[in-house]
């Protein structure tokens, strides 16, 4: 079973003005239950995924996660920001952002970061880590490349 995206639904419960109460109410759970999936504290029952959704007025599918993990510029993208205003967020400079967001750097207070994407620190520590994953294989895949590209010539 996919797992419940609460980037996602929070975003879109945000683009659409509504506050977490009318949500609930919309969608018949609780407000508790509204934050606790969009946090990603709980995964919903599909039940409730699927009444989520409605009530934003997506498919269910929209409110699932892709295969493979969401980077921070995927979860900055979702929520329809740029850099500029993470960095206004956080306190820093958007060239920070740019930094972290491609797994060069490392932060010292993942809460304020985690917070400024609307994730928990754990949702926030993953999502920096496939940043980091996918620069690597980014390096890889060039590496790889010039390395044949060198042993090509010399044949």
């Amino acid at each position: 079973m996919s797992r419940f995206n609460g980037t996602r639904a929070r975003a879109l419960r945000l683009q659409a003005g509504i506050g977490v109460e009318d949500l609930a109410v919309a969608a018949g759970v609780s407000p508790n239950t509204v934050r606790s999936a969009e946090s990603g504290a709980h995964q919903p029952r599909p039940a409730v995924a699927h009444a989520l959704a409605h009530a934003l007025g997506v498919p269910a599918d929209e409110l699932r996660l892709q295969s493979g993990s969401l980077t921070l510029r995927d979860v900055r993208t979702r929520l329809g920001l740029t850099q500029a205003q993470i960095a206004a967020r956080i306190g820093v400079v958007r060239q920070r952002v740019s930094q972290v967001e491609r797994g060069m750097s490392g932060v010292r207070a993942p809460f304020s970061w985690a917070l400024a994407y609307g994730l928990t620190p754990a949702q926030w520590q993953s999502a920096h880590q496939a940043s980091r994953d996918l620069v690597r294989q980014k390096v890889a895949a060039q590496t790889g490349r010039r390395h044949r590209k060198t042993r090509g010539s010399h044949a």
